[in-house]
């Protein structure tokens, strides 16, 4: 699974965003800053299979783009392993 994520640097490092899953996290590094998010996508979508509940739609990436709160910062992806078992639908 990939999710699209959004890095703005900070001091001491970088705030990373998950905007689809309303996730916000932070790294010393854009490496370390990945790491965190991946890491905190696969806690989230554990949270969804282990309550039953759907995982939000990706939105269009060109709506990120889009958003005024994003502009200047940096948007990357990163690869999440599927949980295991079934998320909701």
């Amino acid at each position: 699974m990939r999710f699209l994520i959004v890095l703005e640097q900070i001091d001491g490092g970088f705030a990373v965003q998950v905007p689809d899953l309303a996730i916000a996290t932070f790294g010393d590094d854009i490496d370390a800053a990945k790491r965190a998010a991946t890491e905190a996508i696969e806690a989230n979508l554990e949270a969804y299979r282990e309550t039953a509940q759907a995982v939000p739609d990706a939105q269009p990436v060109s709506r990120h783009l889009e958003n005024p709160d994003f502009r200047d910062l940096l948007f990357a992806y990163v690869e999440v392993a599927e949980p295991k078992g079934k998320l909701a639908a």
